[in-house]
């Protein structure tokens, strides 16, 4: 998820890409994401919402990073 982040802050990662890896991951039919980590899920889930992903730029994504990376 950091190196997610990471690849957004150097725009390598539109935020539209950010999106729909959310939804890929959230909606997978297939369990090829299997994700056990609360806090990512909620990453996740706030990303594939409609009503926050406005929300989703560099600062917001950086501040993310940075939290993410104090958790490990």
């Amino acid at each position: 998820m950091i190196k997610i982040c990471e690849r957004f802050i150097s725009d390598e990662v539109s935020k539209e890409e950010l999106i729909h890896f959310a939804t890929s991951v959230m909606f997978d039919d297939e369990d090829k994401y299997e994700c056990e980590d609360e806090v990512v899920e909620e990453i996740l889930s706030q990303w594939d919402n409609k009503l926050s992903q406005s929300k989703i730029n560099k600062t917001s994504i950086l501040f993310l990073k940075n939290a993410l990376e104090n958790l490990n």
